[in-house]
This record gives C-alpha cells, sequence and structure tokens, in this order.
C-alpha cells in the first residue's frame, strides 16, 4: 500500500512545484501526520491533566496574540478572525500558482482528519454521553446535533480546518504562521478548541476553550473545558452535550457561554 509521504511526493511532481514550496509542504504535512491522535483521546487522570495547565494556559495566550491583530483590524471576534489569515493564504496560493496543488495536498490532511476523528469516535463510546431527549433518529444521527457521534465529527471538521490553514500558510505566508500555535495545542493534547463568548461576575469577553479526554473520579471519562487563564480545571461537559451546558466539577457553574461561532449554537 502507497503511504501518504510518496502520495506528497507524487502530487508535488506532478504540479511541478518549486524546491522551496514543495520543502515547505513537506515539512507541513509531516509535522500534521506527526499527531498522535491515540495520545490525544486517551482519558488522563484529573490531577494528570492539571499538572499540564500552566503550558497549556501559555499555549493558548500565544494562539490568543496570533489572531488578536486580526480581530482588532477588522473589528469582529477572536474566532472569525481565525478565517482572515486562511483566505489570505488562499488568494496568494492562486498568484503562486499552488493553488490545484493544496486542493490534492488537502486530501492526505483531511485524511489525518478523519483518523482523528475516528479516534475520538472511540473514545466516546468509552465515555459519559448526554441523553438525547425528544424524537431522534438514531439511525441516520440527526434531528439532534447534540448527540456523542456529533460530538466526534465536530473535532474531525475543526481538526480539518486547523491543519488545511496550517499547511497553507507554512506555504503562502511571507511572514510568521499565524497556525502555529494552533498547531502546538493539538501537538500539546488537545482535542478541540474553539473562542467563546462568556461571561462571568458581569465581565464579559472572549476566551478560547480547548477540551481534553479525562477521567474525574465521580464525573468518570468526559471532556474537559478549560478557559484561558484558569489555573485550574473547573468545568467539564459529557460527549454530546451542547456547548452553553457546562458542568462545575465542584460547587456551581459560574461562567456563561453566550455564544460562539459555531452554527449549533442555540443557548434558549
Amino acid at each position: 500500500m502507497v503511504n501518504d509521504m510518496t502520495i506528497l511526493h507524487e502530487i508535488i511532481a506532478k504540479h511541478q512545484i518549486s524546491k522551496e514550496s514543495a520543502s515547505l509542504m513537506v515539512q507541513a504535512f509531516t509535522r500534521i501526520d506527526a499527531i498522535d491522535e491515540a495520545k490525544t483521546f486517551r482519558y488522563e487522570p484529573l490531577e494528570e491533566f492539571e499538572n499540564k495547565i500552566p503550558h497549556l494556559n501559555g499555549l493558548k495566550e500565544k494562539a490568543t496574540k496570533s489572531f488578536r491583530p486580526f480581530a482588532d483590524k477588522y473589528d469582529t471576534s477572536l474566532c472569525a478572525a481565525m478565517g482572515v489569515p486562511m483566505m489570505d493564504a488562499m488568494k496568494r496560493s492562486r498568484q503562486t500558482g499552488n493553488y490545484e496543488v493544496f486542493h490534492e495536498l488537502f486530501g492526505l490532511t483531511n485524511a489525518k482528519a478523519k483518523r482523528f476523528g475516528l479516534a475520538a469516535l472511540y473514545s466516546s463510546i468509552q465515555g459519559q454521553k448526554n441523553k438525547v431527549l425528544g424524537v431522534y433518529n438514531i439511525v441516520f444521527d440527526r434531528d439532534s446535533p447534540w448527540t456523542y457521534r456529533n460530538e466526534a465529527e465536530h473535532m474531525e471538521e475543526y481538526a480539518r480546518y486547523h491543519f488545511n490553514s496550517y499547511m497553507i500558510n507554512h506555504v503562502e505566508c511571507t511572514e510568521s504562521n499565524p497556525f502555529e500555535p494552533v498547531m502546538e495545542l493539538y501537538e500539546f493534547g488537545a482535542a478541540d478548541f474553539i473562542f467563546m463568548q462568556t461571561e462571568q461576575d458581569e465581565i464579559t469577553k472572549e476566551r478560547l476553550a480547548t477540551f481534553h479526554t479525562v477521567n474525574i473520579a465521580d464525573k468518570g471519562n468526559v471532556i474537559a473545558v478549560h478557559m484561558t487563564g484558569d489555573e485550574k480545571l473547573f468545568y467539564y461537559r459529557r460527549w454530546g452535550e451542547p456547548y452553553f451546558a457546562i458542568n462545575a466539577i465542584k460547587g456551581q457553574v459560574k461562567l456563561k457561554v453566550t455564544g460562539i461561532a459555531d452554527q449549533r449554537f442555540l443557548a434558549d
């Protein structure tokens, strides 16, 4: 069976890509392919996860800082700002003649995201799940966006966006790649991450939420929800629960999620 790297080089040769661009494409794909989804989707003990939070916060501050200039320039949310360098890189790829090669190369990065999503699905089977209320078609997995299978698909979808954005910016970006800290978060074990509009103690701000598979003694295998700046893990979700329906590990939920740039968000 032909491996992905062989296919990568065949695509590059087919399109007669320059040595410089070809080298950058190989670098980007090698890094993406090296992400170990088996480690990402293991349920690590809560104490083990919390020991990593200082470094996690540093990576998330870096990611926030990376997209802040785009949000400020276009007066938009941090989440929407991530689309700016992605679109700019796509435009440049047409100018450099690399657009069609990316169209093919993204088949490989999408396949990696598919494996990432498959690992998420197997992990979800072993995790705590929400109960889907009302009429729900279990065969077609529709009529409700809040299922553990849809959760795994969402992780795959965002991994695809992020992997593709990292690769095209790595090749086409004339300055530093804004998706560099995005990759660092995946390499550090983030299963998914979303910029969320939040409210706490009457303070509204957009914070980066990352999701991690964690085992909590009295909660079971769940999805940890960590917000940038939190020194401990305060919240979690069961597989398939809405993003706004976060649960407190101890006491009451103090944080309210008021909005995210996701088509499935419905707080009311």
